[in-house]
This record gives structure tokens, C-alpha cells and sequence, in this order.
């Protein structure tokens, strides 16, 4: 029997790093992936769907984080929608014209802004593992719109205005885990914690013209359980909370 080693071959000291970590001044870029909640309502509710995560995808928020400290770091998301078309034009005057119309106007918008300023508190710099609390202030307002009027050749108009403003006010508090990469300015971690919503109006405000000259108007709201009825005046307020309804993967992507 026989055996052999490399007697040449000497191990290399090799340590890495992973103090990696963001102190006071720098600034950081959060990159989310939510496990478990894509947005706040849905269908299954009375309320709309918001996207309120930073995940990733289109209309969710873009988020970063400024450290103040080098255990204390401001945080923000912003997320701004808009979409609208609108048409306004004069009719041929051809007797083929439909109903001898004069002119028409259709109008088709909405629009949403989000605002979540929050704050950061870590904690045991000495760690790799660097685990923090966090809390978030969610501010959202939102309108929907649309017009669609017609006026015939005697100058009479039929329209209809259909206009739903709404308010999106949040809490949220969490706590997270970042694990340094090496001796890169990268973490990754884990968060979860709890939230609270409330959506305020998203009631729908419809006024009538019509060619008579008669105008009037009526309020109605969405997944009415009253089945669909016409409001002189109505008040919607919806609220949830849930525990671990916000677990998400986050990358933090640091620089100064």
C-alpha cells in the first residue's frame, strides 16, 4: 500500500469581510419582493386595489433610506399615477350625422399619488446580522373622472359627469434582518410586521344634463349592499389591520 500528498501545497488565509455596513451620511436604494400582500383591497372587499409595496413592478413604490446616524436612517416611497384621454370635437354638419349632433366631448382620467416617509432604528453594529425596527406613514390621494357629453344642432347639451375622489391613510410597523455581502456596499433581508388602513370617500359624485334643460345629481358607491342605489348623500369609510400582512425580501443597494 501506498499514499501521497502534496507536500508543496500551503492553505491561503483567506477572511472575508462584513462590515460592509452604511453609516452616517450614506444613502440607500431598496429593492422589495412581497411574499404575501401585493396591495391594500381588492375584489374580495369594498374597497379598491392600491399598491402600497415596494415589489418590483409597475405602480409600486420606489423607495430609498438616508442614514442620519449610523443606527438611525430616514426612509421614504413615492408612487405617482396618472392616466387620462380625453376627445373634444365639432361634428360634420352632413345630414349623415347621427341624431344631428353638433359636438362631443369624452373625458376619461384617473390619477394617484403616494407619499411614506418612515424611520429606522438598528441595532448591535457589531453583528452580521443587522436587525432593525421600522416604522411607515402611508399618505394617498387618488381621482377618478370622466365626462361624456353630446350637444345637437339646436344647441341643446346631454352630459354626464362622474367624478370619485378618495384618501388612502396607513400605519405600518415592522421589523427586519439584513445580512451583509462580504465587504460589498449590498444586504439582503427579510421584513415583517403589521399595518393598518383606512380609505376615506371613493364615493362617486354623478351629474346630469340633460337636452331639456333639466340638471341633477346623485352620489353612488362601489359594491353597494344595498344594490346599487342613487345617494342625495352618502359617507364611506373602510378600514382594515393584519398582522404579518407585509412580509416582503428586501436588497439594499448603499452609496454615498
Amino acid at each position: 500500500m501506498a499514499s501521497a500528498q502534496l507536500s508543496t501545497r500551503e492553505n491561503q488565509d483567506t477572511r472575508y469581510k462584513f462590515g460592509g455596513r452604511p453609516v452616517a451620511g450614506d444613502y440607500g436604494l431598496t429593492f422589495g419582493l412581497t411574499i404575501n400582500n401585493a396591495a391594500f383591497g381588492g375584489s374580495s372587499d369594498s374597497t379598491r386595489s392600491i399598491p402600497v409595496w415596494n415589489r418590483l413592478s409597475r405602480g409600486n413604490l420606489i423607495t430609498g433610506k438616508k442614514y442620519i446616524s449610523n443606527d438611525v436612517a430616514y426612509r421614504a416611497g413615492i408612487r405617482l399615477m396618472r392616466s387620462s384621454r380625453s376627445i373634444k370635437a365639432e361634428l360634420d354638419s352632413s345630414e349623415q350625422v347621427p341624431n344631428s349632433l353638433a359636438e362631443a366631448q369624452y373625458l376619461d382620467a384617473s390619477r394617484e399619488y403616494m407619499i411614506v416617509p418612515g424611520i429606522e432604528k438598528h441595532f448591535n453594529s457589531a453583528n452580521i446580522f443587522d436587525v432593525y425596527l421600522a416604522g411607515d406613514l402611508y399618505l394617498g390621494f387618488g381621482r377618478d373622472k370622466s365626462i361624456n357629453s353630446t350637444t345637437d344642432r339646436q344647441g341643446r347639451t346631454t352630459s354626464t359627469t362622474m367624478t370619485t375622489p378618495y384618501t388612502i391613510v396607513g400605519l405600518g410597523g415592522v421589523i427586519g434582518v439584513n445580512v451583509f455581502v462580504l465587504d460589498l456596499p449590498v444586504s439582503v433581508g427579510i421584513e415583517y410586521g403589521l399595518s393598518a388602513f383606512w380609505q376615506l370617500g371613493d364615493r362617486t359624485k354623478v351629474e346630469v344634463e340633460e337636452a331639456d334643460g333639466d340638471s341633477y345629481e346623485y352620489f353612488t358607491v362601489s359594491n353597494d349592499p344595498f344594490g346599487g342605489q342613487r345617494y342625495s348623500s352618502v359617507k364611506q369609510k373602510y378600514m382594515t389591520m393584519n398582522t404579518n400582512d407585509q412580509v416582503r425580501v428586501v436588497l439594499n443597494l448603499y452609496f454615498n
